[in-house]
């Protein structure tokens, strides 16, 4: 079930980065994020009574909130390096660090990492070293290879915000319900709200963004109730690996809707990038 639940959570909230990266090409990223946010708060707390909960302790509303703040930072990152780049190069970036960092942290706490985890991450590192690789001076596609640069920090930021994202979830106890979740997005979105106000002015979502914007939010909700659910029953090698594959339908969706290419060295760190995240975390 942990491997249904963590898969299905990947695919979804790969379609639902998607829909935010589409968004943020015509509107700021971080009221993108607002809006996304907003209406995964609406569907959570609807599912709320219906999923039900025996009982929610303090450590599951501070996880909650820990979430809630991680995954904002880590989203308003990932959008906006999607305007900055190609989401197909960009989220697998994000998605390596999301699987390397937990990894690291079962080190830190006493777990052995195997060959084929040493192996993984390696592999990873060459593969971010591929995608980043832009010789021509015009960056992909003709963009500027400095805002390049800068898509690439903001996918790794992101990666490493997922990557404490889904620590946090896995502290929490089934018994919560979707309790951590609910908690997660009434801190977030507050928060996200007041800094888009600040640095655009308006929560007002353009027109045509706005069906798309409730689509992401509905998805990321979904998704989460996935992850969650995932990482609480572990193994937590077998959650990360599967969460981490959410590039998948992010890449597939961006080929068939911005035709986006890619170098061949590019091509090859994507899937290098791919390829490395089950032999970083393999159990």
């Amino acid at each position: 079930m942990t491997a249904v639940l963590a898969l299905a959570g990947a695919l979804i909230v790969g379609a639902s980065d998607f829909a935010g990266g589409f968004a943020a090409r015509r509107d700021p990223a971080v009221r993108v994020t607002a809006w996304i946010q907003a209406a995964s708060l609406a569907l959570l707390a609807l599912a709320l009574v219906p999923f039900g909960w025996t009982e929610v302790v303090g450590r599951d509303l501070v996880a909650g909130v820990i979430a809630g703040l991680s995954g904002t930072f880590s989203f308003i990152c990932l959008y906006k390096s999607f305007t900055l780049g190609p989401i197909s190069l960009l989220a697998p970036v994000a998605a390596v660090l999301s699987a390397v960092v937990p990894t690291m942290v079962g080190v830190i706490r006493g777990e052995t990492l195997s060959t084929v985890n040493t192996v993984g991450v390696v592999v990873s590192l060459a593969a971010i070293v591929l995608v980043s690789q832009d010789r021509s001076g015009i960056g992909v596609d003709g963009q500027d290879p400095r805002s390049m640069a800068i898509g690439f920090g903001l996918a790794a930021l992101a990666g490493t915000g997922f990557s404490i994202f889904f620590l946090a979830l896995a502290e929490t106890d089934p018994a919560s319900g979707l309790w951590p979740l609910v908690v997660a997005r009434l801190f977030s979105v507050p928060v996200v709200s007041l800094i888009a106000l600040a640095a655009t002015g308006s929560l007002v979502a353009a027109t045509g963004n706005r069906r798309i914007l409730l689509l992401g939010g509905l998805g990321e909700a979904a998704a989460n109730v996935c992850a969650m659910a995932a990482y609480q029953r572990g193994p937590l090698s077998v959650a990360a690996v599967l969460s981490a594959l959410f590039p998948v339908s992010t890449v597939i969706l961006a080929r068939l809707v911005f035709s986006e290419r890619l170098r061949l060295q590019q091509w090859g760190g994507v899937f290098l990038t791919i390829g490395a995240i089950p032999l970083v975390v393999w159990p």
